[in-house]
């Protein structure tokens, strides 16, 4: 007789699988939590990391070129065309395709200066921004040893010496059209915007900033012409570039929606980007009162007197605040918005020179 074994199979209850499988599941999730938290962590301080950088490159910029303002300009400014003088008022900001922004009172008084605010006439993102004009000789083109050989009647050319080094068309430093050319006599000061070059011959046609205007009575080239002439000639005319720099905010619509940027524009030439993300520009100056020599801190537009009018000419400090922003977007699909703002403030000496030293 054969007797069979029954052996017993232990097995899983129902309950035994459901807690094990819920201990799994809550493991593997704060796992993920976990690695997930991490990566967005990591994400938000390179984003911020980011906007920081992108902030000190908007002021470094900026700074570099203040520190330079009113090198080798004539000491009252520069005169230009001015509705007030007989012409009409240049544009502020522009290139042959667009304007970039509003218009600017103490642009519109008749005189470039060494630095010229631009309150509140950029774009308005989260509030209306600023920006600035800062003029200088620009030091690497060197025509010192040199007068023009000709200018037109009307101002609207005016040729080098054939002996002028560098060359006009010199393929490094050479003059270009959207360049502005500072020209100095013994009846003042005057600019023009380059529309074409040719050989040694320099043009100052239709500019999109509105500067060459040789039908205005004042602040143009033709002004420079010696009195009562006839026909028209000009005295021993001293010719330099200028770098007209201007700072401005310019929004667009980026990979991730509404974005903006910080722009550098220098005479009529195409503004290029300084530093990305930028959301906010503000400057406010402290300005001397040419009478009282009182100091006022802070202004956001140069503005002192009574009646109030704009007096970029006292202007002895800039204070400049950025603000920088990056949008990021988490698992979620939502959007966080980093911010950074930075601040800093500068002196140039070319604007303190005088009353410091005189």
């Amino acid at each position: 007789m054969v007797h069979c074994r029954k052996y017993e199979q232990h097995g899983f209850t129902l309950v035994e699988l459901l807690v094990a499988t819920a201990l799994t599941v809550t493991v593997i999730g704060a796992a993920v939590l976990v690695f997930t938290n991490s990566v967005q962590t990591s994400n938000l301080n390179l984003k911020r990391s980011e906007v920081q950088t992108e902030a000190r490159a908007a002021l470094s910029q900026i700074t570099r070129d203040l520190s330079q303002a009113g090198t080798a300009v004539p000491l009252n400014g520069i005169a230009i065309p001015s509705l007030g003088t007989g012409g009409a008022n240049p544009n502020f900001a522009c290139d042959s395709s667009q304007c970039y922004t509003g218009v600017d009172p103490a642009y519109t008084q008749g005189l470039l200066y060494k630095v010229t605010p631009g309150y509140t006439i950029g774009p308005t993102i989260s509030e209306p921004s600023d920006a600035i004009k800062i003029t200088y000789v620009d030091p690497t083109l060197d025509w010192s040893a040199f007068q023009a050989a000709t200018i037109a009647p009307n101002g609207g050319s005016l040729t080098m010496p054939a002996a002028t080094f560098p060359a006009v068309t010199d393929p490094a430093v050479g003059v270009t059209p959207g360049d502005v050319i500072l020209l100095q006599n013994a009846y003042g000061s005057a600019i023009g915007i380059v529309t074409s070059v040719a050989g040694q011959a320099i043009t100052f046609g239709p500019d999109p900033l509105n500067i060459n205007q040789p039908g205005a009575l004042a602040g143009n080239i033709a002004a420079l012409a010696t009195p009562g002439s006839n026909p028209v000639t000009y005295p021993a005319t001293q010719v330099s570039r200028l770098m007209m720099v201007s700072y401005f905010i310019q929004s667009f619509v980026g990979p991730v929606g509404p974005d903006s940027r910080l722009m550098r524009q220098n005479g009529s030439h195409q503004p290029a980007p300084v530093a990305e993300h930028i959301e906010d520009l503000k400057f406010t100056y402290d300005v001397i009162d040419p009478i009282s020599n009182a100091l006022t801190a802070n202004s956001p537009d140069a503005v002192l007197g009574s009646p109030a009018v704009p007096q970029p000419n006292q202007i002895r400090k800039v204070n400049i605040n950025v603000t920088s922003k990056a949008v990021r977007a988490d698992l979620s699909a939502a959007t966080t918005t980093q911010r950074v703002n930075l601040t800093t403030s500068i002196g140039p000496r070319n604007l303190s020179f005088r009353d410091r030293y005189q």
